[in-house]
């Protein structure tokens, strides 16, 4: 999947606040991305606001909800150390 949307989560139109399917079906509408993928949008960086966005394309990994907060907070600790450049 190729990522086109790095000023979207700072010009306001895509947020994690934002509904998961609201904001999967603007994606995939607006820019070709499988709605099912847009759906496992996890995160946007650094502060859950910034350009750098997190989905997660695994497949098959069992349990990987139970270590979400924990892969999250990491992604958020990168995207900050970076600052102004996109992950």
């Amino acid at each position: 999947m190729t990522v086109i949307l790095p000023s979207l989560p700072v010009q306001g139109r895509v947020s994690a606040s934002q509904d998961p399917k609201e904001r999967a079906r603007y994606v995939a509408d607006r820019y070709g991305w499988e709605v099912s993928e847009a759906r496992k949008i996890w995160s946007f960086g650094p502060a859950g606001r910034g350009p750098n966005i997190l989905v997660d394309c695994s497949k098959g990994l069992q349990n990987l909800a139970d270590a979400k907060d924990t892969i999250i907070a990491g992604f958020q600790w990168a995207t900050q150390e970076v600052r102004g450049d996109s992950v």
